[in-house]
């Protein structure tokens, strides 16, 4: 289910599960954050745009096509403390299949809803450590798939990850 072993085979022994985790992160960490917190995101920004070149040829766009993104802080209730950055790009096609509830999420987690979506399949993980934010960070994407429609999902670990409790429900 994970693409890249050999990257991920340095990954930190505490973060390998996230890494690997093939459900919903949103409610993995809900789970880490247990009752007293709720999993928040704060939007960061979101529009329509031209795809990057990864984005164009991971989504297998035509040139020309245009995205939906959205880009978060995903945290247990302090801003100040996130756990991760998260983006997600829709190809503007692809909110005719269904997706177009996903560019009204706003302030909420879009991974419960992507899970809720059983004709969604998971393309393999790619896991890596990159720089981000000033440091290395690991990293995680894979793409939903509704039939041709597809959702890039990229994950980034920031430091105030909490720790590891479990899967939560997928």
């Amino acid at each position: 289910m994970v693409g890249d072993p050999p990257a991920l085979r340095h990954a930190p022994r505490a973060i390998w599960p996230w890494l690997t985790l093939p459900a919903s992160l949103t409610a993995a960490l809900q789970r880490a954050y247990g009752k007293s917190q709720i999993v928040r995101a704060l939007l960061l920004d979101s529009g329509r745009a031209s795809p990057s070149p990864i984005e164009r040829s991971i989504l297998c766009m035509r040139r020309g096509e245009r995205i939906f993104w959205r880009e978060v802080l995903l945290h247990g209730g302090d801003p100040a403390y996130p756990a991760l950055w998260a983006r997600t790009t829709i190809p503007l096609r692809g909110l005719r299949h269904g997706l177009l509830p996903l560019t009204r999420h706003g302030t909420r987690p879009i991974g419960n809803t992507l899970f809720r979506h059983r004709r969604l399949r998971r393309s393999p993980i790619q896991a890596e450590s990159r720089p981000r934010f000033g440091q290395r960070r690991w990293q995680r994407r894979s793409v939903l798939r509704r039939g041709s429609a597809g959702v890039l999902v990229e994950e980034h670990f920031l430091p105030d990850l909490p720790c590891w409790a479990g899967r939560g429900r997928r």
